[in-house]
């Protein structure tokens, strides 16, 4: 399925080596994207929480970053119906939303298989997730959430 990219109306970020380090701290750019592209974009988070709900929620939650997105989902696997449910809150479809992830495994192959456009980011720890017939190929590669200013 494609779609230009003029008709995204949501995106759907992940949170750790995507937004953050997994800490309670931002990657340098992303409060600054996610500022920018809230202007134009409903946003939305979609969160494993390996560590506990309650922790990620508070992590995500000291950062600032709540009051930019119309959905959070947080649990301790990802699926689905997580990413479907995060764009009905959004009120968004398939067809309209773009998922950035760092995880082919995880948050790419899911958008690939839901109808998606996504775009996984090559970096850190899970770059040698190379796409395959399982996951499906994203949309695009880039390099951080900050080249997303770029293209869209």
């Amino acid at each position: 399925m494609t779609f230009k990219m003029e008709n995204v109306k949501g995106i759907i970020f992940d949170w750790v080596g995507t937004l953050s380090d997994g800490s309670r701290k931002l990657f340098p750019c992303s409060m600054r994207v996610i500022e920018k592209l809230s202007k134009n974009y409903r946003l939305g988070l979609v969160s494993l929480a390996g560590h506990g709900v309650e922790a990620r929620k508070e992590d995500i939650e000291s950062t600032g970053v709540l009051r930019y997105l119309k959905s959070v989902i947080i649990d301790t696997s990802k699926n689905q119906e997580h990413y479907l449910r995060c764009m009905r809150e959004m009120e968004t479809t398939p067809e309209t939303t773009l998922i950035v992830d760092d995880r082919t495994q995880r948050g790419i192959m899911i958008g690939n298989q839901i109808g998606c456009r996504t775009f996984w980011i090559k970096d850190g720890p899970y770059s040698h997730e190379i796409p395959d017939e399982k996951t499906g190929q994203p949309t695009k590669i880039i390099n951080s959430v900050e080249d997303l200013l770029n293209i869209i």
